[in-house]
């Protein structure tokens, strides 16, 4: 499943799998003393997403653009000069937005052992309406948690959770206006 593992540079593991949902190949991080078939069974998870899941995510896709559309129009401009309209087809078919996002990594973050059966998405990558901010989405056990400009994220941390009560996180606003 994952191809061409190697320890990086900053003493990261590091492969690639290809994505079912985006059609294109993603790179995989992952501490070394994580065990491969946890990273692998979230692979696995994240090529079978249930439908409900893929939607939670185009939702709050399309509130992160529209917001930015707002915000700095000229920037989304730019996106819609090589996408044309990006909510056209939204309607329609809402994964339509995916095609604007360009998912480069896939990270994973220690968790204790009895933790290693609930699946989580750490991704990140490009994000045509906002330039160099990127995009930042991250589940777990099945819940939205954040989709937003990137950030660094580690689902498993105990630590500060500001990030996913900021205003900036399209994850987590109220829907009922779509």
């Amino acid at each position: 499943m994952i191809r061409d593992i190697f320890e990086n540079h900053v003493g990261f593991m590091e492969g690639t799998f290809f994505s079912e949902l985006f059609g294109y190949d993603i790179t995989v991080w992952y501490e070394k003393d994580i065990p491969l078939a946890y990273i692998e069974k979230n692979i696995e998870y994240f090529n079978n997403l249930d439908e409900e899941v893929v939607l939670d995510i185009c939702s709050a896709l399309k509130r992160y653009y529209e917001f930015y559309k707002d915000v700095l129009p000229d920037v989304c401009e730019e996106c819609e000069y090589i996408h044309g309209d990006v909510l056209k087809n939204y309607e329609v078919d809402p994964k339509s937005i995916l095609e604007c996002i360009h998912l480069g990594t896939y990270e994973f973050n220690k968790c204790n052992p009895e933790d290693e059966d609930i699946p989580v998405l750490n991704l990140g990558g490009d994000c045509d309406w906002i330039g160099d901010s990127g995009v930042r989405i991250a589940a777990k056990n099945n819940e939205l948690l954040f989709v937003g400009k990137w950030c660094d994220i580690n689902l498993w941390s105990k630590g500060p959770r500001d990030i996913y009560d900021s205003m900036f996180n399209f994850a987590n606003q109220d829907s009922s206006d779509e």
